[in-house]
């Protein structure tokens, strides 16, 4: 039983299932808005509880990161940029589910990005207006900006954004193991 479990957690720490099942996430919500929430939540919730209990993430480690996402979301939706259709919050709930997923990946899939912080703020600058842009032409999200204006704001947001996120990541596993010297 023990080897069963050994082998079930080296499959699901590992890197590849973590992208795979973010992008199966992000595909989900992004395509299906909320008419999957009733599947990718409860897997979700399930894959964060095996992270958490096989120590492979902490709470903070996932909320954190989240938490930034979903309020940058929120202000720019405030401030115009973004446009959602079908939400009757600032946000939808599928882009809160998503915002959670992808915490996941910081310390799993996307570590590799956080070992260096200005390769973290030029991926960021990059994938997120990209990943939104994506997300625009599937009719996930409209833009309150030419498209231009939009993928501009989004570049500088997350080229700051995304390394902050690796920062605050290494900060809650120095906190947790008291080490100072660990790298995310």
């Amino acid at each position: 039983m023990s080897s069963i479990k050994a082998v079930l957690v080296s499959v699901v720490k590992a890197r590849l299932f973590n992208i795979v099942a973010f992008n199966v996430l992000w595909l989900s919500c992004v395509v299906g808005h909320n008419s999957f929430l009733w599947l990718s939540v409860p897997l979700l919730l399930a894959y964060l509880w095996f992270l958490v209990e096989t120590n492979s993430a902490s709470l903070s480690r996932i909320l954190v990161p989240a938490a930034i996402g979903i309020l940058t979301d929120t202000a720019l939706a405030l401030a115009g940029v973004f446009q959602f259709q079908d939400s009757l919050l600032i946000i939808p709930l599928w882009l809160v589910v998503l915002w959670i997923g992808f915490a996941t990946t910081l310390s799993q899939s996307l570590s590799v990005f956080g070992k260096n912080l200005w390769i973290a703020a030029c991926a960021g600058a990059v994938a997120f207006p990209f990943n939104y842009g994506v997300g625009e032409r599937l009719g996930a999200v409209s833009f309150g900006e030419t498209y231009l204006e939009s993928m501009m704001i989004l570049s500088l947001l997350w080229a700051a954004l995304f390394p902050l996120c690796f920062y605050l990541n290494r900060v809650a596993i120095q906190q947790i193991s008291g080490d100072r010297n660990v790298a995310a």
